[in-house]
């Protein structure tokens, strides 16, 4: 299983106008951070973003591709990539093409034997249980009244979860940054946050960052977002970091592929 845990200075919040600055409109704010900027809004309830960054301790850039959508507009979908030798897609861009997904990240933890770590949902079948491992803290799921990220012992099971993982540890929780996570190991990272009112933000780091790290810089009050992230969890970082964007015909979709293959994916669908 590809754990995530580390502790380490936070960076200074200029990481967070890398890793946070979303498109222009609804889910855009006007600023732009320092180094290398990209963005494009495909409609008010989903834009595409990437942001670079210097790092102020050793001038190394920090990067990050980042999907902003809405809970209104689009669902969760998790596609199950199955446990034989290999997977049920070649590649990310293939299965989320094929699962009618606009945007994309790798998804939860699993163990040697390609099993998932903890509970997963994917089209409303079971696979897997909940677990209790301190790591896998919280619940992403979607049902039909719209998208959900809880703690794991506040999650009420009920029928019609269509898309569900149990994953972790918590990054944000009430605005703050959690209490506790690792300043060590830094790796690539995958996460997914939202301010709770409808927005949400799925993003994988091409630069390697502590668990702290992001958790301080995710929860910034100064961040130059729209909407201030209330809650946001780490899904499996390092080799499995992957993320997709289709941004539309005559555009080149955005591709990060994992170095390693993975159990199961992330992904946006419209509703």
């Amino acid at each position: 299983m590809r754990r995530s845990f580390n502790p380490r200075p936070a960076w200074p919040r200029i990481l967070l106008l890398a890793l946070l600055l979303p498109a222009s409109n609804a889910l855009a704010a006007n600023s732009t951070p320092a180094g290398e900027s990209e963005r494009q809004d495909i409609s008010a309830d989903l834009a595409y973003a990437k942001r670079t960054a210097v790092r102020p301790s050793d001038g190394k850039p920090i990067t990050a591709h980042l999907a902003f959508f809405t809970s209104r507009a689009f669902r969760l979908e998790v596609i199950d990539l199955g446990a034989g030798a290999e997977a049920a897609y070649p590649t990310l861009e293939a299965a989320f093409r094929a699962e009618g997904c606009v945007a994309g990240v790798n998804g939860g933890f699993f163990h040697p034997d390609w099993q998932p770590a903890g509970l997963v949902i994917s089209k409303g079948q079971r696979i897997n249980r909940f677990e209790s491992a301190k790591l896998l803290s919280g619940v992403i799921y979607n049902d039909e009244r719209g998208i959900h990220l809880v703690r794991r012992g506040r999650f009420q099971d009920h029928q019609g979860i269509n898309a569900l993982l149990q994953t972790g540890p918590y990054l944000v929780e009430d605005g703050r940054p959690v209490r506790g996570l690792s300043t060590s190991d830094p790796r690539r990272r995958t996460f997914i946050a939202t301010d709770w009112r409808g927005h949400w933000v799925i993003g994988a780091t091409m630069s390697t960052l502590t668990l702290a790290e992001l958790g301080a810089n995710l929860a910034a009050p100064d961040a130059p977002t729209p909407w201030r992230i209330d809650r946001a969890i780490n899904l499996d970082g390092g080799s499995s970091t992957g993320f997709f964007f289709d941004r539309g015909a005559g555009r080149a979709p955005v591709t990060l592929q994992p170095w390693k293959r993975v159990r199961n994916l992330l992904g946006i669908c419209p509703r």
